[in-house]
């Protein structure tokens, strides 16, 4: 199939690849011509284990493209996924300019019936937004073109990203029309052969998927140091706890290691998004609220050690700190703990 993702990051760059690695013909597509150049000469903007060596494989073969030009990639491509950054704004909310911007190029350049696909973290009605942009820019040009907007949330983690896309846990696709569901099942079933993950549902329940999930890891984690932090006033061993609930199946050993908070891209956004999104529908979230609240707090528990053993005062003292990222195997400091230790 031709496709084309909009925005170079994260997401897109990982998904425009692995679409590509599977035969795919992908227009990679972003407005920043310094790194759109960059990628061209086979410098990638960010670390994740696996992805160069396949992005050159890729561009090499001709499957794998990179270019400013929308207007192109858009009109000769049948899906095109909108993968550009949904940052935190100041309420907490997501900032959807990015993602409205390119669906009115989208409607502006679209020469046929085309799938559009949210990509990005999105809260919930952000598609019924860019179908009303798409469809407000083929009015201006009197077109009857057809389209079908489509959730795909992504279920990425930074450190073993081509791992998760090349064989997912689950595919979620959200989708009001058959034949979008279709064109979407056909585009993954390579990435499906030995067992069918793909799990179809209404537009508004897969946006609610992506920080349901975000918002369940942020909550386990934000619990773990909850109990840590008990732990250390009674005298019990974390470590020995974790391993003594984890042996559980019903609760597992995932997102149950304690440490000094949470950070990335997603996390601390997603969950200040949906409470937000929460908030404005009336309902307080107090799980969620709860989960900002003890992540915010853990960050700041190393640097309360460090002036229960040093003292408030520590000119002429030299510390050195071991793991900047937010994270094992990724070069990403958004939201890093470290950050607020170092601070």
């Amino acid at each position: 199939m031709k496709i084309s993702v909009i925005g170079t990051g994260y997401v897109g760059l990982v998904s425009g690849t692995c679409f590509a690695q599977m035969g795919n013909s992908v227009s990679c597509v972003d407005i920043d011509e310094k790194k759109v150049a960059s990628l061209k000469e086979g410098v990638i903007p960010i670390y994740e284990p696996g992805l160069e060596n396949m992005v050159l494989e890729n561009y090499k073969k001709g499957t794998l493209s990179f270019t400013t030009d929308i207007k192109t990639a858009v009109a000769t491509t049948k899906i095109s996924f909108i993968a550009v950054g949904t940052p935190m704004g100041e309420d907490g909310s997501a900032d959807l300019q990015y993602v409205l911007a390119f669906a009115k190029s989208i409607g502006e350049h679209m020469q046929g019936y085309m799938v559009v696909v949210d990509k990005s973290t999105v809260p919930v009605g952000t598609a019924d937004k860019v179908t009303a942009t798409i469809q407000a820019e083929l009015d201006k040009r009197g077109s009857d073109l057809k389209f079908d907007v489509v959730s795909n949330p992504e279920f990425l983690k930074e450190g073993a990203a081509i791992q998760d896309f090349m064989h997912p846990d689950r595919v979620v696709i959200g989708a009001d029309s058959e034949k979008a569901m279709q064109v979407m099942h056909d585009l993954y079933a390579p990435f499906m052969k030995n067992h069918d993950r793909f799990i179809g549902m209404d537009i508004k329940s897969a946006e609610m998927t992506k920080y349901t999930a975000n918002a369940m890891l942020a909550t386990k984690i934000s619990f773990m140091n909850e109990i840590s932090n008990i732990c250390e006033l009674v005298g019990a061993d974390i470590n020995k706890v974790r391993n003594g609930i984890g042996s559980d199946s019903r609760i597992g050993y995932s997102f149950i290691y304690p440490g000094c908070g949470y950070g990335g891209s997603c996390f601390p956004k997603d969950v200040q998004a949906l409470a937000k999104t929460s908030k404005d529908f009336g309902y307080t979230p107090r799980i969620l609220d709860a989960v900002e609240a003890v992540n915010y707090d853990q960050k700041s528990v190393i640097s309360r050690k460090v002036f229960d053993r040093f003292g408030k005062d520590l000119k002429g003292k030299t510390f050195a700190v071991w793991g900047l990222a937010f994270k094992p195997e990724t070069d990403d400091m958004r939201e890093a703990s470290s950050i607020t230790i170092i601070n």
